[in-house]
């Protein structure tokens, strides 16, 4: 008798011991899952102020802080990974990025191949040359040559707008004004809110020529299939939420002397 109450005392405390023990481990997973958070990969140059560029060896910049702000809202944590502008699409087709965020504009040849965001920022395309250059106007441009990133939107506009211009392409934004600023070239086309920015950062002899040959819509890229659509869904809700709570304007102001591009 004595024997058998032992025994169950034993098999009593040994269900005890797997029940406190299930307790602990659903307790250690439930904490583990509460304290994981997904993380997406965000594709950026890394060499262009002010939109992406490194400070005191800090990755910053307009589109690199709109990404970061949007990837709270979603709740996820963002890793950088930087390439050429020219290389930025190839990081998120192979899947090795899940998004760009470096002022990428939409086009309809692009958005052949990717999806887009809804815009975070709208822009304005003009000229910067020598400061004590003759030009004045974009319309002064037949047979210039002028710089541009590899890869850059700026290509197929300028084309566009102006056939007898010539183009040269760089790698990086500061060899193409550079290039500029040596007389290899006649100019360098983007945004005019950036241009205007960095001559006046870098405190640059260059100025911007009058007039605008085109607009562009700035927002995230993804890869096309079924990965980059529901990002792309997640992204534009946190898109229009930062636009709703003055964050985009903010961000915008504060990386281009004032300038708020987050209107079109």
């Amino acid at each position: 008798m004595k024997k058998n109450k032992l025994i169950g005392s034993l098999v009593l405390v040994f269900s005890l011991g797997l029940i406190l023990a299930g307790c602990s481990s659903s307790s250690s997973s439930k904490k583990a899952s509460n304290n994981s958070q997904k993380t997406v990969t965000v594709a950026t140059t890394g060499v262009s102020y002010p939109s992406s560029y490194k400070s005191k060896g800090k990755l910053t910049g307009f589109d690199v802080d709109v990404a970061r702000a949007a990837a709270k809202k979603l709740g996820y944590k963002v890793k950088f990974t930087t390439t050429s502008f020219d290389g930025l699409f190839g990081q998120v087709s192979s899947g090795k990025a899940d998004l760009i965020a470096s002022t990428t504009a939409i086009t309809p040849e692009r958005e052949k191949q990717f999806y887009f965001s809804k815009p975070y920022a709208y822009f304005k395309y003009q000229v910067t040359v020598q400061k004590n250059s003759k030009l004045t106007n974009i319309n002064q441009l037949s047979g210039k040559t002028i710089a541009e990133t590899a890869g850059s939107n700026q290509i197929t506009a300028l084309k566009k707008f102006n056939p007898k211009i010539k183009i040269k392409t760089y790698d990086d934004r500061d060899t193409v004004l550079n290039s500029v600023i040596d007389g290899k070239t006649d100019g360098y086309s983007n945004s005019g809110t950036i241009i205007a920015a960095v001559i006046k950062q870098k405190n640059l002899p260059l100025k911007l020529l009058k007039g605008s040959y085109a607009n562009e819509n700035i927002a995230f890229t993804f890869a096309k299939d079924s990965h980059g659509k529901a990002l792309q869904k997640k992204f534009n809700k946190a898109v229009v939420e930062l636009r709703k709570d003055g964050t985009l304007s903010k961000l915008s102001k504060k990386y281009f002397s004032g300038i708020d591009a987050s209107h079109s």
